[in-house]
């Protein structure tokens, strides 16, 4: 039903008001899709000269023998040869202070500490002035320092000197755009600074970027994606940006963690600032990283390994740190926070493993506490006793509960993780975890998020007694593993086999030499190559549509795109990840074949494509053909762009005496997003067997790496538990807080990665295989009657058993059946797998 509304004054209605939206909507197609109608606005210009006023078929300017005009119909687009795409690298900025000739880092000028003095402080705190005058000298820093010492001066002090000897940029890569905003208004009135990120609209994105192209930005913080896409070149893309004198990886544990089947765009992060703006040093920044990840996160950055500036992960001696097994965790929470230690806390974040847990924990302290909590700590009634925040509330509440929760207005914030990276409130008084933490990382950064006053605050972490949130999140590891035949769909999707090599090798050799020879060839070794009478493919542009791709293997989005970015990032290169685009064109066409063979005439892809396709599939009344439009711009050797606005201006025609448009009546539609890269077609056998393999080894050491963090962080928190909260109701016990701190401190020391997942025997919190062998058997076979025309894999039944949705099966159709629906998530998910396998082979026979 439309919603009826009301307004004052003058509106418009009825016929004006169609008129206006009709304007309104031709204006966004013609700033979208390079026209829309036939007349002539203030943005067309002749193609020849770029001049306004005329067509380029009545262009005054001489045609140069090196570009002839094409004879007959005039050409709409500009016919690109196909080339190497040598990005345009901004001018590097060469360090203030350059290091020595064994590569010593200079003494700390006076003109440093001036600026520190300006910025506000009057001396550095431990490990700030090294990464400082490193990056002053241009060399890539990684710093690991715990919260709340003070990691962003390391970015702000090098910004304000780089930008005052030159004209210069700083980028910082932030990971929440909430983060962004908090830094930007934190920033030194002397330090100018912009982001940009999804959450802006269009105008506001606009006005950043004049301010930044116009040099009055010294630091323009941006998230991953804005910065992939605008390499990519999508819709909104950033412009020719000021040279960047460094960038800034805020909170970059997240390449580590964050860029597997999460935000993938992480994973090119560091790739896309060399290879598309020209950076040369790197500065990451994170509070809690192992050696492991240090060494990995050092690999993204290009850090050598003695730049790698580690403090030690001490827990500040302020906090009082607790855990205890309680059966009824929810009802000890309400206990702690009723009792005499808590009862006067005004600002307390409970953390919890899953979105609805927090819709119901907040309704129960609302209930609870209501009373117990009566008056604020300035003895005016509080707004609100407890809101929960997760990702899947909208911006506009989130932004509610947290802008109340930082102005005093809200005790409770009963959140996920999504809550509190680069909260910037010094009084948080406790910070309380309903569960299992995924890691220890997340831990320590959570309970670091309390008592940045220095006054004394409390952490108290409750775990279920019989493992139960030890099961939910070995949920979400399983469910970003995969199986070696989707990985194999993969591989054979991206690189399907082409014939435009003339010459190809014997059969008996292609395993030989597929060893030595590169995927990715210049365009001089390929020239080299064909004069020796040895063909190479230099690569083809191909689209993935995305949605018949995740259905077809049964991966989510982000996880195929992960895949596709290991490929990426491998030594071979063996593609490259092009923008997302949409792949297929819809051409509907009133006058049947005459019209199309009319405008095929002034249009090179749609001839080509007609001159593709067999006479008899083009019957005379058809007027409606959809086609791969990437596929057709490999074909022919252009770039897609030009391919795509040729198609576009069949909608219109320019008239040769006056130039205005009229229009065909030809409706052209580009549908089905998809991803999109270059990729080689002769590739061997044995050269997609070693892709195939590389993949799902990647896979499966990231799933069982996974598994053993989350063993041992079980096995560590309850070695040091209380069976009950009941100790930690009065007084805080330093004893018991002390040895918990010095296991994390421990953890953060370690060299190695920690041990793999053991396959012998049940894990904490599962049963025996063997008692539930027969129960689990009949109940697969019940699952596959129940649903006939469904082909299961031992995979996607064992996800149904633990209560893991996925594309092809998801929670809002199997989850309705809970006769199946997580009924065996206290067993092993691979001897699932195993039971479920055997009986879909017996039960094909």
């Amino acid at each position: 039903m439309k919603q009826k509304r009301y307004v004052r004054g003058p509106a418009l209605r009825g016929r004006l008001l169609r008129k206006q939206m009709w304007k309104q909507k031709w204006q966004k197609k013609g700033e979208h899709f390079v026209g829309g109608r036939p007349r002539a606005t203030l943005k067309n210009s002749c193609f020849r000269c770029g001049q306004l006023g005329h067509w380029s078929s009545q262009c005054p300017q001489p045609v140069s023998e090196k570009d002839p005009e094409p004879a007959g119909p005039e050409l709409l687009v500009t016919v690109e040869q196909p080339g190497p795409r040598v990005p345009c690298l901004p001018p590097t900025v060469p360090p203030l202070y350059p290091p020595g000739p064994s590569g010593q880092v200079a003494e700390t000028p006076a003109e440093v500490f001036q600026a520190l003095e300006q910025l506000g402080h009057r001396a550095f705190r431990p490990g700030q002035e090294r990464a400082v005058m490193r990056i002053l000298s241009g060399i890539s820093t990684l710093l690991v320092s715990p919260t709340g010492a003070g990691k962003s001066l390391c970015y702000q002090l090098p910004a304000l000197l780089y930008a005052r000897r030159s004209p210069c940029l700083t980028l910082v890569i932030s990971p929440l755009l909430s983060l962004m905003d908090d830094q930007v208004s934190g920033l030194p009135p002397c330090l100018k600074a912009a982001c940009i990120h999804s959450g802006m609209t269009r105008k506001e994105r606009d006005s950043a970027l004049k301010k930044v192209q116009a040099a009055q930005v010294h630091v323009l913080m941006l998230s991953p994606e804005a910065l992939v896409g605008a390499a990519a070149g999508t819709p909104g893309s950033l412009p020719q940006l000021p040279p960047v004198a460094f960038a800034c990886v805020d909170e970059a544990h997240c390449l580590s963690q964050w860029s597997h089947n999460f935000r993938p765009c992480y994973l090119r992060v560091c790739k896309v600032l060399r290879e598309h703006m020209g950076v040369r040093c790197f500065l990451g920044l994170t509070a809690t990283a192992t050696h492991s990840t240090s060494r990995d996160m050092a690999q993204h950055l290009g850090v050598a390994e003695e730049h790698v500036l580690r403090g030690p992960v001490t827990i500040p001696t302020n906090l009082y740190l607790s855990v205890s097994t309680d059966r009824n965790p929810d009802q000890a929470l309400v206990t702690l926070l009723q009792s005499d230690r808590f009862r006067d806390l005004n600002s307390v974040i409970v953390y919890c493993n899953r979105r609805e847990d927090t819709e119901r924990i907040a309704a129960l302290l609302r209930t609870c506490l209501c009373e117990a909590w009566d008056l604020g700590p300035r003895g005016e009634a509080p707004e609100a006793v407890a809101e929960a925040y997760h990702a899947g509330m909208c911006a506009r509440e989130r932004r509610r509960v947290q802008q109340a929760f930082m102005e005093g207005r809200l005790r409770v914030v009963v959140a996920t993780v999504a809550f509190g990276m680069g909260l910037d409130r010094p009084d948080v008084r406790a910070v309380l975890h309903l569960g299992l933490p995924p890691s220890f990382e997340s831990y320590v950064q959570a309970v670091g998020r309390a008592g940045r006053d220095g006054q004394p605050a409390h952490c108290h972490l409750f775990l279920q007694p019989q493992g139960q949130d030890l099961q939910e999140l070995r949920r979400h590891v399983h469910a970003e593993a995969s199986d070696f035949l989707a990985v194999k769909k993969l591989v054979q999707c991206s690189f399907p086999p082409c014939t435009c090599t003339h010459a190809q090798q014997p059969p008996e050799q292609e395993g030989a030499k597929s060893q030595e020879r590169p995927v990715t060839v210049s365009p001089s070794e390929a020239e080299q190559a064909s004069n020796k009478g040895l063909a190479q493919c230099l690569g083809h542009e191909r689209a993935l549509p995305v949605q018949p791709l995740v259905q077809a293997l049964d991966m989510p989005e982000e996880a195929i795109e992960t895949l596709l970015c290991y490929l990426e990032l491998h030594p071979r290169r063996w593609l490259e990840l092009l923008a997302p685009t949409y792949a297929y064109c819809h051409l509907r066409c009133p006058g049947g074949l005459p019209q199309l063979q009319a405008l095929a005439r002034r249009c090179p892809p749609l001839a080509v494509w007609l001159a593709q396709q067999p006479q008899e599939n083009i019957g005379e009344g058809s007027y409606s053909v959809e086609f791969d439009v990437v596929k057709l711009a490999d074909s022919m050797g252009w770039k897609l762009a030009p391919a795509k606005q040729a198609l576009r201006q069949l909608q219109w025609y320019p008239e040769p005496s006056t130039g205005a448009h009229r229009d065909t009546g030809v409706l052209v539609e580009f549908r089905e997003l998809a991803f999109c890269l270059h990729s080689p077609g002769d590739l061997t056998a044995h050269e997609k067997d070693q892709i195939c393999d590389f993949l799902y080894e990647r896979v499966q050491t990231r799933e069982q790496e996974a598994l053993a963090r989350l063993r041992r962080t079980f096995q560590a928190f309850h070695s040091v538990a209380f069976p009950s909260c009941g100790p930690c109701l009065e007084q805080p016990d330093e004893e018991h807080s002390a040895r918990l701190k010095a296991l994390l401190s421990g953890y953060f020391e370690e060299e190695g990665p920690g041990g793999m997942e053991d396959e012998q025997g049940p894990e904490p919190g599962q049963a025996r295989i063997q008692d539930w062998e027969d129960q689990i058997r009949q109940d697969i076979r019940h699952l596959l009657s129940s649903w006939p025309d469904q082909q299961f894999s031992g995979r996607a039944v064992a996800r149904i058993f633990h209560g893991i949705g996925s594309p092809c099966y998801p929670a809002q159709v199997y989850g309705r059946d809970r006769r199946f629906w997580r009924k065996h998530l206290h067993l092993s998910f691979r001897a699932l797998m195993r039971l479920a396998t055997e009986e879909i082979l017996l039960w094909g026979h």
